[in-house]
């Protein structure tokens, strides 16, 4: 089959040019395959077909609140926490405290026309 007879193929079936796009697939894996099996072959029914879109229902009943509460490990949250807290404290141990500006002398400007302490 010739690359002229690929390009046509593809142009025909603009589903296979999308799954390049997505990345599902090359270009390069499609010639080959066409190439090897003909453009009837059953390999390019999953680009083909569409998939279908399944909603979920959002509404959460109150069973399934519940159990999503008990799944929930308590001593890894806390321990999680508390790793958080440490690591709060050193970041602040470790950082200036800007607020206290007490450590600072006040500066007084001496007289222009005294020298060496006259």
């Amino acid at each position: 089959m010739s690359k002229e007879s690929f390009k046509k193929f593809i142009k025909t079936k603009p589903e296979l040019a999308k799954a390049v796009l997505d990345g599902k697939t090359t270009f390069q894996k499609l010639y080959e395959t066409y190439d090897m099996y003909g453009e009837d072959n059953s390999i390019f029914d999953e680009f083909l077909t569409p998939k279908k879109v399944t909603h979920q229902n959002n509404n959460l009943s109150f069973n399934e609140i519940t159990n999503m509460f008990r799944n929930i490990d308590l001593e890894t949250i806390q321990k999680g926490v508390n790793g958080l807290q440490k690591a709060v404290s050193l970041v602040q141990e470790i950082v200036p405290n800007n607020t206290n500006n007490n450590n600072i002398p006040n500066f007084e400007e001496r007289p222009i026309n005294k020298y060496y302490e006259d």
